[in-house]
């Protein structure tokens, strides 16, 4: 594994807020972690949001992938920003690979913020897009 990769993967865990990475293959044990006071800190900020907006539903990622709020062959998005949306209603695309999932909102309401460009990669249980309750 080189320098490069590694630091690649340094980023991606940054990105996705993972507290750490272990790799292992034959001849290598790679152990990354974050600094624990920055990922307590923004738990304690996500935590934090949870408390200010009682009444507002944060839907979170189903996995790790790149998080799509558009479909790849159309240019709109599936639930923008002003909209509502149903209970199970499809708000975005989870890309593992190849394979699209569909990411379903689990509360009806309308969308008040989306958190998380399109194509970020997530990771499971990031909070993504906002909602006011119904």
């Amino acid at each position: 594994m080189t320098n490069q990769e590694i630091r690649q993967l340094a980023v991606w865990l940054k990105e996705t807020h993972l507290a750490g990475a272990e790799i292992r293959r034959p001849g290598l044990h790679l152990v990354l972690k974050r600094s624990a006071g920055e990922v307590v800190a923004q738990a304690q900020m996500a935590a934090l949001e949870a408390v200010k907006a009682p009444d507002e539903q944060l839907l979170k990622t189903p996995g790790l992938g790149r998080l799509l709020l558009t479909h790849p062959q159309q240019s709109e998005m599936l639930a923008s920003v002003g909209s509502q949306v149903e209970q199970g209603q499809l708000v975005a695309l989870l890309q593992v690979g190849n394979l699209l999932l569909p990411v379903r909102s689990q509360k009806a309401g309308c969308v008040t913020a989306v958190l998380v460009p399109c194509g970020t990669t997530v990771g499971y249980g990031e909070v993504f897009m906002r909602l006011n309750a119904a």
